[in-house]
């Protein structure tokens, strides 16, 4: 099973966020970054749940093996 783990990425969002939005700095539109930033933590946090899920639902496997 995985341990749980997350870090900080808010200024390595900064790349992908010029990327996707054809600006030159976030700094630019801070209100849009904040929201892209705010976004991409809610689908880290999603995809960890749905990761934790799917571990739960294997380790409810095995304890009924035993």
């Amino acid at each position: 099973m995985a341990l749980l783990s997350s870090y900080n990425r808010f200024n390595e969002f900064k790349n992908d966020f010029i990327r996707d939005t054809g600006l030159k700095r976030a700094e630019e539109n801070m209100e849009l970054y904040i929201q892209y930033v705010t976004a991409r933590f809610a689908d880290q946090n999603n995809r960890l749940l749905s990761n934790l899920s799917n571990e739960i639902q294997e380790l409810q496997k095995v304890l009924k093996k035993v």
